[in-house]
């Protein structure tokens, strides 16, 4: 009887302790807010020729910001039925995106699959991607970011409110578009 008791309060504090409390919205859309989009570009130094891919494109908050022009920017959008992971895209010198949670590591390893060796990839997420057990395979083989950017204040997705978890981006800067970054920081967005 002990036992049932404990593993029902364990299962309890797992609901409680998601930032989503199982209420994820379809297709995990949560648009990434434009004045962290802006402090990121900020920070980016892109070169005239450079490709770019906004893997999910969502409200467009990333792409508007791209200083490339049109025939330099790619996107998919499952929700435009251009689903990114089974839509092939050329190499990319830069790749940013806000994927979904439940799928970053699949997006991830695309992504890094289609990024120019001297490219520059970042991906918004929660600073808890990095600390799991199931994806301690995953980092050993991946690598982790070179650069951690964590936002402050902690954004606000949905309706004006924020969940209980910190968000970085996460940078792998091959190409060094983000030069004068040390490889933790914090970027300030009000």
């Amino acid at each position: 009887m002990m036992i049932v008791a404990f593993v029902t309060v364990i299962a309890s504090m797992e609901i409680l302790m998601s930032s989503t409390n199982g209420n994820v919205i379809p297709h995990e859309v949560y648009p990434t807010p434009s004045k962290i989009v802006r402090s990121l570009m900020s920070l980016i130094t892109f070169r005239p020729t450079d490709k770019f891919l906004e893997p999910c494109i969502g409200h467009g908050n990333i792409m508007d910001e791209i200083p490339l022009p049109p025939n330099q920017r790619y996107s998919a959008e499952i929700r435009h039925r251009q689903d990114y992971l089974t839509t092939e895209f050329p190499t990319m010198d830069v790749i940013i995106t806000n994927p979904p949670f439940s799928l970053t590591t699949e997006f991830l390893t695309k992504s890094k699959s289609e990024l120019a060796p001297d490219g520059t990839l970042i991906y918004l997420q929660r600073l808890n991607f990095l600390g799991s057990i199931k994806r301690v395979h995953f980092w050993n083989k991946f690598t982790y970011p070179h650069k951690i950017i964590i936002l402050v204040p902690r954004p606000r997705f949905v309706y004006g409110r924020s969940d209980s978890n910190e968000y970085a981006w996460f940078v792998w800067d091959y190409g060094n578009r983000l030069p004068n970054l040390p490889p933790i920081s914090n970027i300030v967005s009000i």
